[in-house]
Order: C-alpha cells, then structure tokens, then sequence
C-alpha cells in the first residue's frame, strides 16, 4: 500500500509513468487487498529546505550560540538563511521534529543523549 501511496504520488504530482500503477494494483489484489486500490491515498512529499543534515547542525550552532528555545532557533536560522519571517513557524515544528528523531535514533543506538549525574 506504501509503494502504491509513493508511485501515485509520483504520478499526479510529478507526470510519472501511469502504466506502473496497474501492475500495483494487480500485485495488492494478489496479496489479497479487500478495496479498491484507486482509493489508497497518493503520497505527496514536500520538498525539503535543508541539504541532508543541514537543519541539525544549525540548530546546534545556534543553541551552542545562547539560543534557549525552538523559536529562538529558528528566528536565528531564518535570519542566517535570509527567510521571510513567516516561516518561524513551520521552522519551529522542523526544528521539534529533527529534535525528536536525533533523540530516538540515539536511544536505539544505545547512546544516552542526557548528562550524567
């Protein structure tokens, strides 16, 4: 259903092939998909404004710099990159997630980002 969601995304967003989606869609009925395959949400991806890694490490350069909060950041990170101050906001909901998967990804490695005592 994945592959369906992401492959017609494609297709409505970016003109990609239209002939894969039946082959999709026959594969799910195989697998034994009660529905109907044209009902499954496309997947439409939001272009990023970051290079791989890019919003992490400026957030800690900011916070190593005396930022104190989300919104602080990313104030600081709009203004470095010469943003509207509209995209504060979006920023800071960027900023919560890149946060939280840093953290789970350290937890699962074994690392504990917190100091200790």
């Amino acid at each position: 259903m994945a592959k369906r969601s992401e492959i017609s995304g494609a297709i409505r967003f970016k003109g990609a092939d239209r002939h894969q989606l039946q082959h999709i869609d026959a594969v799910l009925l195989i697998l034994g998909y009660k529905g109907d395959p044209s009902l499954i949400v496309p997947l439409r991806r939001t272009p990023s404004r970051f290079r791989k890694g890019e919003l992490y490490r400026l957030i800690l350069r900011h916070e190593a710099e005396g930022s104190a909060s989300n919104r602080e950041t990313a104030t600081r990170i709009a203004q470095a990159k010469g943003w509207d101050t509209a995209l504060v906001k979006p920023l800071m909901n960027n900023i919560k997630t890149a946060k939280g998967w840093r953290r789970r990804r350290a937890e699962a490695v074994g690392h504990d980002s917190r100091p200790q005592e």
